[in-house]
């Protein structure tokens, strides 16, 4: 299989069209698992408490997705851990780094599973943002209503905007709502 093969399969994964167990199923068909080395070794750390320890065929799924040992440690070092195989599969699909999850715990955000922290990347809320919002007052956001708020382009100088001209105290719903009728 060519690395233009392997793209689109981990292209479509990321556009929704395929699962990560149908595009690990169609890696297996296509003869990934053949081209990973037999040397391989089970994959452990210093620690062993914190990971454990994958399988052949694990560690040819997590090599295909290019996800190695730097990338595990620093989504431990960041606060994941216990990570499925399949969620640091999507977690490396979708380029979610250690760092963007040191960035969201910093600004309050803690209990983030690994489908919020997927759609967040998807949706480009990052870090200064939520800080941005949050400084507005916005303080108890939903993922849900962050997105949305990402959606309809309502940032700090919208909600600023809004306040001078008399809006005080507006929900989610009324900001988008005001932003969509100032459009």
């Amino acid at each position: 299989m060519t690395n233009q093969e392997r793209t689109k399969i981990l292209e479509m994964v990321a556009e929704g069209s395929l699962t990560v167990e149908q595009a690990d199923q169609l890696l297996e068909r296509l003869g990934v698992q053949s081209q990973i080395s037999a040397e391989k070794q089970p994959y452990k750390s210093e620690n062993t408490s914190e990971f454990a320890m994958f399988t052949k065929e694990q560690l040819a799924a997590l090599g295909v997705y290019e996800v190695d040992e730097g990338y595990i440690k620093a989504l431990q070092e960041a606060g994941l851990r216990d990570l499925t195989v399949k969620q640091l599969i999507s977690l490396k699909n979708y380029e979610v780094e250690a760092d963007d999850v040191r960035a969201l715990r910093e600004v309050g955000f803690t209990d983030l599973t690994v489908e919020h922290l997927i759609a967040l990347k998807n949706y480009e809320v990052d870090a200064e943002y939520m800080r941005a919002l949050r400084e507005m007052g916005f303080t108890d956001l939903t993922v849900k209503q962050l997105i949305a708020l990402k959606n309809y382009e309502v940032d700090a100088d919208d909600i600023k905007v809004m306040r001078a001209a008399g809006f005080t105290d507006l929900t989610v719903e009324q900001l988008i709502a005001l932003k969509e009728l100032g459009e």
